[in-house]
């Protein structure tokens, strides 16, 4: 459908990032909503629908705070419409189509998501938080757990760097075996984030994009050699971009041996083992690691891996396919 649009943003941003419009490239603008375009009835309705679906109907407003003086923080319920930050899209260009702005949102640190889409005739409309209902719930218990950095200015290259290799590549010049993984990864923001699924999910991306099917005889082996091997290529890579996947926060920060105890990790989900011995041995700094923390970090990694494929999908499947790549 080739017609100009509005897309709602579904997540809180920081106040700066609403101070004045942004120009995201490729005929797309982010800008603060107006308290007009908000209290339309099928935006509210959308709002309302996507808290339904997520259990936060009862805290529909819950916004992301600043931290306090301790560095904690805190969610508060807001009555007043106003005082919400709410952000909103206007694409100007026709050839642009939302689930590709909504992919390179998803693949961006800030992780904003359009949740609703009007577009130009304003008869015609997408509610696209079917996708995501889980996004940013930390916990099957509900509720939008507050720990994590709201969008911000500093965010903006970055959106807009995904947004022009998202749109340069386009979707048919993305070999289907990364088409589907993408489609994966936004699969699971069905599962909160305390989901061991998810987890599984992404580590299935890793393997689906950087390994081949292993021989019968070593494939264990096999696939944690191709990971090593074929993530540090891709990481030289990122690196040039300024995209480099960081390790610094575990307190052995080798990245074979980090891999090799998210693999174990993996592999005690996959198996019906007990996952507390593989979370005991990741140290992070003077503690364990926990099953949050590994999900938040291997969410960033994957984000960075999918958008290398998007960017150099030949680079990739070559990788994939086990032949022999300069970098």
């Amino acid at each position: 459908m080739k017609e100009r649009w509005k897309g709602f943003v579904f997540l809180d941003v920081h106040d700066d990032l609403l101070l004045e419009e942004h120009d995201l490239g490729c005929g797309l603008i982010l800008r603060k909503a107006t308290l007009e375009e908000i209290k339309d009835k099928f935006t509210k309705g959308a709002f309302n629908s996507w808290s339904e679906r997520r259990g936060t109907s009862t805290f529909q407003a819950q916004r992301m705070p600043l931290p306090n003086a301790d560095g904690c923080y805190r969610g508060s319920t807001l009555d007043d419409n106003e005082a919400w930050r709410y952000a909103v899209v206007e694409c100007s260009n026709k050839d642009i189509q939302f689930w590709n702005v909504n992919l390179a949102f998803s693949l961006s640190v800030a992780d904003l998501r359009m949740g609703y889409v009007v577009f130009e005739n304003k008869t015609t409309r997408s509610t696209p938080f079917l996708e995501f209902p889980m996004l940013n719930i930390r916990s099957r218990l509900g509720g939008m757990f507050i720990d994590h950095k709201l969008p911000s200015f500093e965010n903006l290259t970055e959106l807009q760097e995904n947004i022009a290799y998202v749109h340069s590549r386009g979707e048919i010049n993305i070999p289907p075996e990364i088409h589907n993984l993408l489609n994966m990864f936004r699969a699971l923001d069905v599962f909160p984030d305390d989901a061991e699924l998810k987890f599984l999910g992404y580590f299935s991306i890793i393997e689906g994009l950087l390994t081949q099917r292993p021989s019968r005889a070593d494939s264990v082996g096999s696939i944690q050699s191709q990971l090593n091997r074929n993530i540090s290529l891709m990481n030289d890579r990122l690196r040039m971009k300024g995209r480099e996947l960081s390790y610094s926060e575990f307190t052995v920060d080798n990245p074979k041996t980090v891999l090799k105890k998210l693999y174990d990790y993996r592999s005690r989900i996959a198996h019906g083992g007990d996952v507390n011995k593989s979370l005991s041995a990741m140290r992070i700094g003077n503690k364990c690691a926990d099953k949050l923390w590994v999900h938040d970090w291997l969410r960033k990694t994957v984000k960075h891996l999918l958008m290398a494929a998007i960017i150099e999908p030949d680079l990739v499947m070559g990788l994939k396919s086990g032949e022999s790549v300069k970098i």
